[in-house]
């Protein structure tokens, strides 16, 4: 039990730093504040956009479509995470659902994509899947696999000019 508390303590406070971070970035750029994107995200699952589905339809996104629609899918899965720890409770059922919306956003985001930024995301989506379909979320949330994907991933993002923060 204390594992677990622990486990979605240090999950918690790691995504609201990276939150904090984000959040920096958005107010320089004038947009909306995060509790407003919290409200948002929680009221509806991320959808990947028009853009992700007709370039994945058209045989596979570009880098930047691919970049900018994980970097919306990682956002939402932050607003999410504060919408489900405002009250202090945060059970691995709202974990697996998080984690279920990050991977099905990013997965549409890189379509059938073959290059790196894409098989990057798909990567990525996979491990977010693999943690949703863990027994425990929250305890397997704790391999270092995610942050390492998700860090190669906004590398690689970051050489194809878009800056996303996972």
């Amino acid at each position: 039990m204390r594992t677990r508390i622990t486990s979605a303590v240090l999950f918690t406070a790691a995504v609201l730093s990276l939150a904090a971070c984000s959040e920096d970035d958005k107010t320089e750029a004038g947009t909306t504040s995060a509790a407003s994107v919290a409200a948002t995200a929680a009221s509806a699952p991320p959808a990947p956009s028009a853009a992700a589905t007709t370039a994945a339809a058209a045989g596979g996104a570009s880098d930047k479509t691919v970049c900018e629609e994980t970097g919306k899918a990682g956002e939402a899965m932050k607003a999410s995470l504060l919408a489900a720890t405002k009250d202090g409770d945060f059970a691995p059922a709202e974990a697996k659902k998080m984690l279920e919306e990050f991977a099905a956003g990013v997965t549409a985001a890189a379509g059938s994509g073959a290059g790196e930024i894409a098989t990057n995301a798909k990567e990525l989506a996979g491990i977010a899947a693999k943690t949703a379909a863990a027994a425990d979320p929250m305890t397997a949330l704790e391999d270092p696999a995610f942050e390492k994907s998700a860090t190669e991933l906004a590398a690689a993002c970051k050489t194809a000019g878009v800056k996303i923060n996972l």
